[in-house]
């Protein structure tokens, strides 16, 4: 054991005077940093627009008080007036911004068809949505690694390549001694700099000290665990420094990009979605169809979904609020499977590769973390229902005015139905890819101690 401790102080003493080690170091807790100033800001900028979103309803409100300023016609008031439902971020947003990059953090609504408002989102940069967001869940996951390669790739192929490894071998040393000891110092200095950033990223974000920062750390720490396992395993590979550290790359190139994308054609032609512009042309046919079919017609639709108010008044008018609305639900009517269908969809490839994550640690700890933070899909798609419900809301809210012809009046504003939807953390399914990541990692542990057990070639 003093043998491993002085090897282990040497490695310091090495690393303390290679400037590119420590530039690459000092490089890495730069981006992370920036990382984590990055999510911070972009979650404190959606919820600066989401607390803004109440006056801005407020706004519309008082507008159609000077445009209606006494009683009103529900039909003008649910047509002209909008309102928002809202999806608040989880605080660990900061750390791991998932999909709320893509995915908007508020829809607005009227009374009118709801699938074209629920899908609609602002215009955005495609590049920049392509590329993805900065935040210190990508500085772990994809950055970390290459920082472990840059330490490990030359981890017992440079003493072989500067003649030093025949001395070393001539001591009453093994080879599994000078690599632990090499491999120890490594694994602490990359996990003290990621534990490091986490615990900023945490502290900077404001985070609840629940039982999540165990998960993350756990995962954090065995993320990096795997990468050192892979090291190992090319280290006892006996090769120059060079192959190594190709190897590594190419081992990075595989889990980190090929297999991530070959795993989303896969997924994507096994569990097709129906395309949304199908959604849409068929429930903008449906609502502009609506204008030429009999009122009696929509009407008795519409009365076997809603029979309570079948005994209200026949309509003899050309135009009438009511039977618009209505019209306008029956087309939300019509694409109701195919929403249904590929929200189902959108989960079924989820579960799927959830299921598959095996085969790429690196879609497992990004996944885990989104998790973690209640950015995923499936955070999002409960969202989305939420937000369907809240528009069912409005509309029981405004059937019996339209229905009742009863008159809509300025205090009745107060009593129309707000929405808040806050992200859940999705911590079962942030912790069921730790045994994914401990397996791996005692594989290669154990199949690099085994390879360590061949005689070493000092040339």
């Amino acid at each position: 054991m003093r043998v491993f401790w002085i090897l282990f102080a040497a490695e310091w003493r090495h690393f303390r005077t290679a400037r590119g080690l420590v530039l690459l170091c000092g490089l890495l807790l730069a981006t992370g940093v920036y990382g984590i100033y990055y999510g911070t800001t972009e979650i404190a900028r959606q919820r600066q627009q989401l607390a803004a979103l109440p006056e801005l309803t407020r706004r519309n409100v008082d507008e159609l008080k000077v445009k209606f300023p006494g009683p009103a016609d529900a039909g003008d008031i649910g047509y002209y007036h909008s309102t928002f439902a809202v999806h608040h971020p989880d605080a660990w947003a900061a750390l791991s911004l998932g999909l709320r990059d893509v995915n908007p953090s508020y829809v607005k609504l009227r009374l009118l068809g709801l699938h074209n408002q629920l899908y609609a989102t602002d215009n955005a940069n495609p590049l920049k949505l392509l590329s993805g967001n900065f935040d210190l869940a990508f500085v772990l996951v994809y950055l970390v690694p290459l920082l472990i390669i840059a330490l490990g790739f030359n981890l017992l192929s440079a003493e072989r390549e500067e003649g030093i490894l025949p001395l070393l071998l001539a001591q009453p040393i093994g080879a599994t001694t000078v690599v632990g000891a090499k491999l120890a110092f490594r694994l602490t200095l990359v996990l003290g700099l990621a534990g490091l950033l986490s615990l900023l990223g945490m502290l900077w974000a404001r985070l609840p000290l629940d039982g999540r920062v165990a998960t993350w750390l756990a995962l954090t720490v065995l993320y990096c665990l795997f990468w050192f396992g892979v090291v190992l395993v090319i280290t006892a590979w006996q090769r120059t420094s060079a192959v190594n550290a190709v190897a590594l790359l190419g081992v990075w190139l595989l889990l980190v990009v090929l297999v991530p994308s070959l795993l989303n054609l896969g997924v994507a032609a096994a569990r097709p979605v129906p395309q949304g512009l199908e959604l849409t042309i068929r429930q903008r046919e449906e609502i502009h169809g609506g204008w030429d079919r009999p009122k009696t017609e929509t009407m008795n639709r519409f009365f076997a979904l809603y029979p309570q108010w079948r005994d209200t008044a026949t309509i003899r008018e050309r135009f009438v609020w009511r039977w618009y609305y209505a019209f306008q639900h029956l087309g939300d009517q019509a694409v109701a499977p195919l929403a249904a269908a590929y929200a189902h969809g959108l989960q079924a490839r989820y579960d799927l590769v959830e299921r598959l994550n095996w085969l790429s640690p690196a879609i497992n700890a990004q996944s885990s973390f989104n998790a973690l933070a209640g950015s995923d899909l499936p955070t999002h798609l409960a969202f989305q229902r939420s937000a369907t419900h809240y528009h069912d809301s409005l509309r029981a809210f405004y059937y019996p005015f339209l229905f009742r012809q009863a008159e809509f009046t300025h205090a009745d504003y107060a009593r129309e139905p707000r929405h808040s939807f806050t992200s859940l953390a999705e911590v079962a399914t942030a912790r069921r890819g730790l045994p994914t990541l401990l397996l791996s990692v005692a594989a290669l542990f154990g199949l690099g101690l085994l390879l360590l057990r061949r005689p070493i070639a000092p040339r």
